[in-house]
Formats: structure tokens, C-alpha cells, sequence
């Protein structure tokens, strides 16, 4: 009876680490990849299932030695470092790997490819780690507790309180993560391809100045008729402060670099498809190839387009 006893407490701490490790990264970049996948970003899911590989056999193995230890100070330990490999992966995720992935799958884009060290990495990781420590300390602290009252619970509800408990806990963890970094990632991404898909929606259209001048529709001016191609788009520069942020959109083999700061639309420009770093150094561009964004009532009427020189 102790040994069967024993293996259900087990199992169930295995399940409590699954669900925690599964919720974590579902609410840190499950959202993230969906919302890319809609927004025409190449590689939408690489956090995800990269973050998922990682977290869910770690969550696991967390889960399992706090209830077979059953030792208050070691579940801290081990819940806390969890939490620290959490914050490490939506740090560097987003910051680190993605670019380090995207270089070796496509090589081209290396000479455009650009993401600084964070200004202040001991600020980032504060923020960070504060939220997803307290809710992995705070479940690890319940685990065995709450393990322990399922099985002395004749009710479904109580059986299960244990994973309903740690799915409301790392969810809320993982949605933290989401939005004080990946979402920092994502941002320019959504913003561009909703600045693309006004401008194939209302191309060589008369628009209102003031409807324009909201969806910033002359920026999209430099691609004329190449927003109504299909597209993919790659974030291939990040500065230290998250700000000054570059994204390469694929027109189906023609190429352009769209810039935002803050998450704002600045400018397009039309770039050649082989990124060779001699030519473009770090992709400036002249005062004349910027665009006025407060100018522009009718798209795909101009046939200037802002080619990238030095």
C-alpha cells in the first residue's frame, strides 16, 4: 500500500511539473507564435518549441524531486532555479537565439543582421525575474501541500486542485514574461504587416489626408505595387534599448527594410536581395530616400522608389 501510494504521489508530481513547464511556455510564447503566424512573420514557432524542449522536461524533473524530497528549503532551491532558467529564456530567446538561428539557416542575411547587448541587462532581469520567481517560488511552496490534500479529497475538484492550482499560477508566469519582453520583439512585426496590408488594401485609392496621415500609408510609397505580393517578415536588428528596430520583409525574392522606433512605422525602403554588408554597411540610407509621412493621400502613384545607396 505505501509502494502504490508512493507511485501515485510520484506520478502526480510528475503531472504538477508537466503542467507548470507545459502553461509557462504556452502563456510566454504559445500567444507569441500565433499572433506572428497570423502577421506573416517567418518562424513564428521557433520560441515556442524551442522554450517548450527546454522548460518541459525541466518543469518535470523540478516537479518530481520536490515531492520525493519533500524538504521545504530544497523545493525553493529547485523552484527558484527554475524560475531563474524561465527569466534566462524569455530574455534570450528573443535576444540571442532567434538571430543566432536565423544566421545559420540563412546565411544571406547575416551582413544585415544586428541585435545589441541590452543597456541595461541587470534592469531587464529585475523585471523579469521578480514576477516569474515569486510565482515559481509560490508553486513550488504548494506542491507537496496541495498534492498531499488530493489525496485526502473524496471529490473530483479535490483531486485535481493540485494542477488547476499550478496551471493559474505559471500561466500568470508566463504571460508576465510575454509581456514585459517577447511582446517587445513582436511589436514591430504586427505593426509593419498591419502598415503592409493597409497599403495593399487601399492601393491607388484616394484616401482621406487624415485617414492616411493615422495609418502612416505614405511610408508603404518606396514598394509600390510589391505590398500586394505575398510576404514574409524577419525582425533582423534590435538596438540596446529596444527602441530602434529593423524588419526585413520577402516580397517573393524582392526584398525591403522597414524601420520603426518604438514600435512606430518611420519608413520603408527597397533593398537588393543579396545583403552584402560592402555595399550596404549597416543599411543607411540617404536623407533623400526617406519618406514624408504627412504628404501621401493615394497609393501606388509614385514611381520613385528609395533605393538603398551609401
Amino acid at each position: 500500500m505505501v509502494s502504490d501510494f508512493s507511485r501515485k504521489r510520484s506520478n502526480l508530481s510528475v503531472l504538477y511539473g508537466f503542467i507548470a513547464g507545459l502553461f509557462f511556455t504556452l502563456a510566454a510564447w504559445g500567444m507569441d507564435a500565433l499572433i506572428l503566424a497570423r502577421s506573416h512573420a517567418a518562424l513564428p514557432f521557433l520560441k515556442f518549441v524551442t522554450g517548450l524542449l527546454i522548460c518541459l522536461p525541466v518543469a518535470i524533473l523540478v516537479g518530481y524531486l520536490t515531492a520525493k524530497f519533500e524538504n521545504g528549503i530544497l523545493g525553493i532551491v529547485f523552484w527558484g532555479g527554475l524560475a531563474v532558467l524561465f527569466t534566462f529564456l524569455v530574455i534570450n530567446l528573443p535576444l540571442k537565439f532567434a538571430p543566432w538561428y536565423l544566421n545559420r539557416i540563412h546565411p544571406e542575411v547575416g551582413s544585415i543582421l544586428h541585435f545589441d547587448e541590452l543597456i541595461r541587462p541587470g534592469v531587464c532581469w529585475f523585471y523579469c525575474l521578480l514576477p516569474i520567481g515569486i510565482t515559481c517560488l509560490l508553486c513550488g511552496l504548494l506542491e507537496n501541500v496541495l498534492i498531499d490534500q488530493s489525496f485526502a479529497s473524496s471529490r473530483t475538484f479535490g483531486n485535481l486542485l493540485p494542477l488547476i492550482v499550478c496551471l493559474a499560477i505559471m500561466t500568470a508566469s508566463g504571460m508576465s514574461g510575454d509581456s514585459l519582453m517577447t511582446r517587445q520583439f513582436r511589436k514591430p512585426i504586427v505593426v509593419i504587416d498591419t502598415l503592409l496590408q493597409n497599403g495593399a488594401d487601399y492601393y491607388n485609392q484616394e484616401v482621406d489626408k487624415l485617414e492616411a496621415r493615422k495609418m502612416h500609408l505614405s511610408i508603404v510609397r518606396p514598394l509600390n505595387d510589391l505590398v500586394l505580393q505575398q510576404r514574409s517578415l524577419t525582425l533582423v536588428d534590435v538596438d540596446g534599448n529596444l527602441s530602434v528596430m529593423k524588419v526585413l520583409v520577402d516580397f517573393n525574392g524582392e526584398s525591403a527594410l522597414c524601420h520603426t522606433v518604438y514600435s512606430q512605422p518611420t519608413f520603408c525602403e527597397i533593398i537588393e536581395p543579396k545583403f552584402r554588408g560592402d555595399q550596404y554597411g549597416v543599411l543607411g540610407v540617404k536623407q533623400n530616400s526617406r519618406i514624408d509621412i504627412y504628404n501621401n493621400d493615394i497609393i501606388g502613384l509614385s514611381n520613385s522608389l528609395a533605393l538603398l545607396t551609401i
